[in-house]
């Protein structure tokens, strides 16, 4: 079933969608006539981005908030409510990357992170849950990181972040499935994206992704075109790039193999991230 006639409202709501694969997200289903809820914490981008999506074809609604803010994601889905009587899928994407390895990274660093990367989208389930179940169903998808499932180093503060939420997803994907609620979890590697833009901690590591996101051949459209695949299939993991999904499955049948390969080419300096 088509996602157009699966929400025939066509109601969603979009954290980060500003830039990078937020804003993917939103171009997508402002091209099929959606009515958007958008968020972002940078107000140039997001006036930008609701005129773009005006354009594509779909009624927006942006809201100016930190994601760390309970509060203010409680007003926005009252704001869904009031205005479009609902919300059918609930993309909780917005978050920073953050390098380092765990004696370099400052607490402050580690909050920032967690706050950002997990708690805002602890709070967005929080939230949505509720409605989704007094409306009989919708859909959920959390942006975490292949850095969620395979831990690798120098990115201690960022791996934590996103493995809790590759957790939360595989629990609500059991919790919610007795009440029509679909739950995703996108766990890319590196593609085109804004997300160097945020990026803070130890300056050699992030210099070294920043320039992986430059070079990679992944856009945001292709990522995009996975998480539409997986909603497709009510499929929890989507992770787009080979390398993100072998790797996986290293990890979670030869666990202390995977860890010790991983190892040796940190140690050796050969590790993708510290080049």
């Amino acid at each position: 079933m088509s996602l157009d006639k699966r929400f025939p409202q066509k109601r969603a709501y979009i954290t980060g969608a500003a830039s990078g694969l937020g804003l993917a997200i939103a171009r997508r289903l402002a091209a099929k006539g959606w009515r958007l809820l958008i968020s972002d914490i940078n107000e140039k981008r997001l006036a930008q981005a609701d005129i773009e999506l005006r354009e594509l074809g779909a009624d927006t609604r942006q809201v100016l908030f930190d994601v760390t803010n309970y509060s203010a994601q409680e007003e926005a889905a009252a704001l869904l409510m009031e205005r479009w009587g609902g919300v059918d899928m609930v993309f909780n994407n917005a978050g920073i990357a953050t390098a380092g390895a765990i004696d370099e990274l400052s607490l402050e660093d580690w909050r920032r992170t967690i706050d950002i990367d997990l708690w805002s989208v602890i709070y967005g389930c929080k939230i949505f849950v509720p409605i989704l179940k007094s409306q009989g169903g919708g859909y959920i998808v959390n942006t975490a990181s292949s850095a969620g499932t395979l831990a690798g180093p120098g990115m201690a503060a960022y791996n934590v972040a996103k493995a809790g939420v590759v957790s939360l997803s595989e629990t609500l994907k059991t919790e919610l499935s007795k009440d029509n609620i679909g739950v995703s979890v996108v766990c890319p590697t590196v593609f085109v994206t804004s997300l160097g833009d945020t990026m803070t901690g130890e300056r050699k590591m992030e210099d070294n992704l920043i320039r992986q996101l430059e070079k990679s051949k992944v856009t945001a459209d292709d990522i995009v075109d996975d998480i539409m695949r997986s909603i497709d299939k009510n499929r929890l993991y989507v992770i787009t790039q080979p390398d993100a999904r072998w790797g996986w499955r290293i990890k979670r049948f030869f666990p202390e193999l995977y860890t010790k390969i991983i190892a040796y080419f940190y140690r050796n300096e050969k590790w993708i991230y510290s080049r």
